[in-house]
């Protein structure tokens, strides 16, 4: 084997230089709560305090510095509420069992929140199972409790401790790379045609302007604030023009044209990077459509070089965040809604965890609290896909990992046991970042039987306990998933792509009217889109899934991509000619895709469809809206059965 693929297989178990800072800051009080007390003699308050520094540091994750402070505050506040309920129910087996399930409901219908309003539910549900068990082994609240809240103190220091140095430089460096990102976007626009590529670099672009924008919101200066949201402002409609930049590349421009959009683009780029006022030009040549391009090159430049931006109307764009408890409200609205999907996952965890609640007081299991906590980790998503992903890697993680810890137990002495629970702690969390989840699942596990042989050091078997345990933990979830509540992503897809369709609809019937309006169904369909995007994404993953299908849905979020930049290029632009009567014919069409989606796989007759159709016209704007309504149907079309 070549050295390059070991050092390649090698470098996936453990973290980048660059979270090697962000692994510290997590491992850090993790190991800091369970050492304090364990030399006070407290070995299982020491344990509770180092799972909840591990939960408090996942959490602070990714998150600007004043909204760690609010966001730890609060959970610490939700630690010490798990605790004491844990303490308060134990003893009434009922009582404790249907507290549980009810942690689990309201998680499921917390799972479409941002990831650390969702953390709040896991983290509750997580820290009350473990308090459950230290409580049923007669533990002291009061230690058990004290060592949760100091844990949860050292995590926001770790947390904290470097602000006052730098939240300026972090806020300097997501700015830079918002801009950097645009220029690389719009030069990519002349180095490739590929579809995927320019995707690639478009939603990096997005990626960091949503970092930028989460930053802005917990700067402490409202006017500083004010000023990153307006320049964030500009360079979000600068995209815009990049993409009708795209969309038009796409066009069969002359040839003559398109060399020197190149060299403008070139250019252009360059200056963008360096942060100059753009002064290249487009040699205008008189051909066909050559006009839009100008408009779109001057819209461009005039946005970057001169134009001031009001206060944004952060609420009207999705790349903006509102603030949390607008965003909170809104999504557990969404969620309450009957037949949501987080209402299935919702009573899935809770069916899962009384299962799991009832086989461990039935059977007495030791330590039978890890099989709720199996359980409980790997159904924290409702995508069917990427929960059967987690629990063969939960396994496969664990079983490892147990092997591993049963022959350290076995040849290390006991002495040196924290010592392995220190070095575990470490590398769970420089493999956190990866994408290989049975790593991280590998590394946490011996983490954990090696805290837990410290209340037991002689019992080198607790390794085997620990697998016995996932085995039952991920049995029940599979079962449960695929037995009981199945869900799998097929079942979503015709809502959001309905949802797709109907937004599109609106978006084009607005197009006679002002460009603010335009805009409110602009943002709409983008975040339809994107929910389709997610739920596609989803679907791929799912096994037995046909080459056929997945081709199929990929093709589709194309064209709906597609239709969507050619429809923005008509809302910077303009539709200067036959504009009332384009519209009517495009929206008649979308309307009977939306009517024909549904039963587009069925047999018998489809909905009327509207007849009058009309070339494919010369004027650019139009032909693409035309030409990407027209691929639409005819993928419709495709999908229809062979009637026999």
């Amino acid at each position: 084997m070549k050295i390059t693929t070991l050092t390649t297989m090698f470098s996936r178990w453990f973290s980048n230089a660059a979270d090697i800072p962000d692994s510290i800051r997590i491992t850090v009080p993790m190991l800091v709560s369970l050492g304090v007390f364990y030399s006070l003699g407290f070995t299982s308050a020491g344990i509770s305090g180092l799972i909840t520094a591990w939960l408090l540091g996942v959490q602070a994750r990714n998150l600007p510095y004043l909204k760690r402070l609010q966001i730890l505050s609060i959970s610490i506040l939700i630690t010490v509420i798990a605790t004491y309920l844990a303490f308060l129910v134990f003893s009434d087996m009922w009582l404790s069992a249907i507290t549980l399930c009810s942690i689990a409901i309201l998680y499921g219908l917390m799972s479409n929140q941002r990831p650390h309003i969702r953390l709040f539910g896991y983290n509750f549900g997580f820290i009350y199972i473990m308090a459950i068990h230290f409580a049923s082994v007669g533990d002291s609240l009061s230690i058990v409790l004290m060592a949760n809240v100091f844990a949860g103190f050292c995590v926001t220091l770790s947390s904290l401790m470097l602000w006052p140095f730098f939240k300026g430089r972090i806020l300097h460096q997501h700015t830079v790379t918002v801009h950097n990102a645009l220029a690389d976007w719009l030069n990519e626009l002349r180095l490739s045609n590929n579809e995927a590529q320019l995707a690639a670099k478009r939603q990096f672009f997005y990626l960091s302007a949503h970092n930028l924008a989460y930053y802005s919101n917990s700067v402490s200066s409202s006017k500083r604030a004010l000023q990153i949201k307006i320049e964030l402002q500009r360079l979000l409609e600068m995209s815009e023009y990049i993409i009708c930049l795209e969309r038009v590349l796409s066009f069969d421009i002359h040839t003559t044209t398109r060399i020197k959009l190149f060299e403008w683009i070139e250019k252009a780029s360059e200056q963008l990077k360096n942060k100059q006022q753009i002064t290249a030009t487009f040699a205008t040549n008189e051909y066909t459509n050559t006009i839009y391009i100008i408009d779109i090159i001057e819209k461009f430049k005039r946005c970057y070089n001169f134009d001031t931006f009001a206060s944004p109307d952060n609420s009207k764009n999705i790349y903006l965040f509102t603030n949390d408890s607008e965003a909170f409200i809104s999504d557990f609205r969404l969620a309450l809604k009957f037949n949501s999907k987080e209402w299935r996952h919702a009573g899935k965890i809770a069916v899962t965890l009384a299962v799991t609640q009832f086989l461990t007081e039935f059977y007495h299991l030791p330590q039978g609290y890890w099989i709720s906590l199996t359980a409980f980790i790997v159904l924290l998503t409702s995508s069917m896909a990427v929960t059967n992903h987690r629990i063969w890697s939960r396994f496969s993680g664990t079983s490892l990992g147990g092997i591993y810890c049963f022959i350290c137990l076995y040849f290390v002495p006991p002495q040196y046991l924290l010592l392995l629970t220190s070095i575990s702690v470490f590398f769970s969390f420089t493999s956190y970042h990866k994408e290989r989840y049975d790593i991280h699942v590998f590394w946490l596990t011996s983490m954990i039987v090696f805290a837990i042989s410290l209340l037991s050091p002689d019992n080198t078997y607790v390794s085997f306990y620990r697998i016995i345990d996932t085995l039952f933990g991920v049995t029940i979830a599979f079962s449960v998933n695929y037995f009981i509540a199945p869900s799998w992503t097929m079942t979503w897809l015709d809502r959001h792509t309905a949802s797709m369709i109907n937004s599109q609809i609106l978006y084009v019937a607005v197009l006679n009217k002002p460009q603010w309006e335009q805009k409110i169904n602009l943002y709409q369909s983008q975040q339809r889109y994107y929910s389709l995007n997610g739920e596609v994404m989803n679907l791929l993953k799912e096994p037995n899934l046909s080459p056929r299908t997945s081709k199929d849905w990929l093709s589709l979020l194309v064209l709906i991509q597609r239709l969507n930049d050619a429809l923005l290029l008509a809302t910077k632009l303009g539709i200067q000619s036959d504009k009332p009567q384009s519209t009517d014919r495009w929206v008649n069409q979308l309307q009977w895709i939306k009517q024909t989606f549904p039963d587009r796989c069925k047999h018998g007759e489809m909905p009327p469809f509207y007849t009058e159709t009309a070339p494919i016209p010369k004027d650019m704007l139009c032909a693409l809206i035309e030409k990407d309504i027209q691929q639409l149907t005819a993928w419709m079309l495709y999908q229809r059965a062979f009637v026999v």
